[in-house]
């Protein structure tokens, strides 16, 4: 038996973020993504399903723990923490199970664990860390060990964090936008190749966003409905996305020429892209049907503040002042800081005492809430028999919603337990629904004219379930294999695997096995490593960070549509 077939293997893992076959089978159909090309043809390749729902926050914790959301707590960028109505954005710190570089570590291998989703604050790792998305800016507090920034300060020039082309789309021209994204990534694609080849690790992993954003903002652009509609503004935009696509896969190239024949290369998306079909302003219809009461005579005026608040707001984010403004506010005491300005103010509308129920007042949640007695401060409903009957009610009901055209807009809707399991269930919200086709975009104002609404500006697209995954080593992964489906929480059980360690017992991934040769598989049998249990049940520090901080977090995720 060959060295290559026994032998423990290194383990490199390139993210794209928001990738999907729908984009990527086309181009290199048209001979181009020339390195996803290659791996299609020199090793396996299938759809990834993500998390339900198909957010980055869920899918990207669940990827780097194996575990699905009932067990790492994590349910959107917003913690529903009991007694309070107010709704902090998560970090690391929210996550309630191990990542697969402290489990890596564990068994004695380093890593490199470059730009990941949901990392912020970093952690602790024998290697290195730099966080991703939920980063606030680069002057945090982002990279570990911090003597690392400068090594590469000083080797490469500046650490950016890789929320710098979101801060800029919509205050700029797309031109401008679109050219400091493709800066940004070839500065981390810098950053990784020198922590590539200086780094000595066994676990190599890097995510690139270029493909999101582009997505949520340049979608519409090749969507043949709306070019129908708007010609001028699809035939200006419609190489953007596509041009993302191609800097990503050189990128992949440069990483892929670096590997030697002991390392095994992961690809992988935490979810697909496709257009958004409508709005659906689930406030509004929480208080059509009752569930939501408004007090009186509060709902005109605040219909005008709300109104010049969002336009002097969008003047400020075009003109790259607002978290200037914010942050003065903040000093004059005026509060101007927060991240959750605008919910608060819809907040101070509801009558509490007489609600039953309600959404997310920042919109991009497809859930509803519970007024629980014991749990929110002025909780009404009462646990048991009327918690239980209330959400089969909401659930009956906003299944059976249609938009004025006709269209049906939820696809499903479950009570939190039907939906997940695990020790962090009490953080889930009481329901989850489905849009149909997951095109629909929730908002979160129940002050809106309409209850839901044809999105015809396009924007932003929406998040599908099916991802991408690809897998590429000699000896170990099969060659030319379209493989069998997966789920996200598979990535972290496999990487594992191919380090030559066992998965944790808790997991609910598992080995993605149809892309393995059979003598591989033969040869390494999947291990499993019990009595950890226990572990999901941890909770970790919650010193997140500044309201200054959370403010600028918010704002990157206002600009990809996670956030109104």
């Amino acid at each position: 038996m060959s060295d290559s077939t026994t032998k423990p293997r290194r383990v490199c893992f390139f993210g794209i973020d928001g990738a999907t076959w729908k984009i990527i089978k086309p181009m290199v159909a048209s001979g181009r993504l020339p390195n996803l090309a290659a791996m299609m043809e020199n090793g396996s390749y299938g759809v990834l399903d993500s998390t339900c729902p198909a957010n980055s926050s869920l899918a990207w914790t669940s990827l780097q723990t194996g575990v699905h959301p009932g067990k790492h707590g994590i349910f959107f960028f917003r913690e529903q923490p009991s007694g309070m109505y107010q709704r902090p954005i998560v970090s690391w710190n929210s996550v309630h199970a191990p990542s697969i570089w402290s489990l890596a570590n564990e068994h004695g291998k380093r890593v490199s664990s470059l730009y990941f989703p949901m990392t912020f604050p970093p952690e602790k790792v024998d290697g290195v860390m730099i966080s991703g998305l939920l980063t606030p800016d680069r002057n945090a507090d982002f990279i570990y060990p911090p003597e690392f920034r400068q090594e590469l300060e000083k080797a490469v020039g500046e650490v950016p964090s890789d929320n710098e082309p979101e801060v800029v789309f919509g205050t700029v021209t797309q031109e401008a936008a679109a050219k400091k994204l493709f800066e940004t990534t070839d500065q981390i694609a810098r950053i990784g190749a020198y922590a590539f080849d200086k780094q000595d690790w066994d676990l190599y992993g890097i995510v690139f966003r270029g493909v999101d954003l582009a997505s949520h903002r340049a979608w519409c652009y090749q969507d043949p409905q709306w070019a129908k509609l708007n010609p001028a503004a699809a035939e200006k935009g419609k190489d953007l996305l596509g041009s993302v696509y191609d800097l990503l896969d050189a990128k992949l190239g440069e990483i892929r020429d670096r590997l030697d024949d002991e390392t095994t290369l992961v690809v992988a998306s935490d979810h697909g892209f496709d257009r958004i079909t409508h709005r659906f302003y689930v406030n509004r219809w929480l208080v059509e049907q009752g569930y939501l009461k408004l007090k009186n005579g509060k709902i005109a005026w605040m219909k005008t503040k709300l109104f010049f608040r969002q336009k002097f707001h969008g003047a400020l984010r075009r003109l790259r002042l607002l978290q200037t403004y914010q942050a003065t506010m903040k000093k004059l005491g005026g509060g101007g800081n927060s991240p959750d300005m605008g919910e608060a103010m819809l907040m101070s509308l509801v009558d509490w005492p007489r609600t039953k129920a309600y959404s997310s007042f920042g919109g991009g949640e497809d859930i509803v809430l519970i007024n629980l007695k014991g749990r929110q401060p002025e909780g009404c409903v009462e646990l048991g028999q009327e918690y239980e009957s209330l959400r089969e009610e909401i659930i009956d009901k906003i299944k059976q919603y249609k938009d004025a055209d006709g269209t049906a807009l939820v696809a499903d809707a479950w009570k939190r337990e039907d939906l997940w399991s695990g020790p962090s269930i009490e953080l889930a919200p009481d329901i989850q629904f489905l849009t149909s086709d997951t095109g629909v975009n929730a908002g979160g104002n129940p002050l809106m004219p309409v209850t839901s609404e044809p999105a015809l500006d396009g924007m932003p697209a929406m998040h599908r379930l099916e991802g991408v995954y690809l897998m590429e080593g000699p000896g170990v992964v099969r060659k030319g294999h379209e493989a069998a489906k997966g789920q996200i929480a598979d990535i972290a059980v496999t990487m594992l695997h191919l380090l030559g360690l066992p998965a944790e017992d808790y997991m609910d991934g598992g080995l993605l096995g149809d892309a393995f040769e059979p003598e591989w598989l033969a040869a390494n049998p999947v291990l499993a490593r019990t009595g950890n249990r226990g572990r999901l049940d941890f909770k970790k520090s919650d010193d997140w960070g500044s309201d200054e901080d959370a403010a600028k977090v918010a704002e990157t995720l206002r600009s990809l549509g996670y956030l109104e």
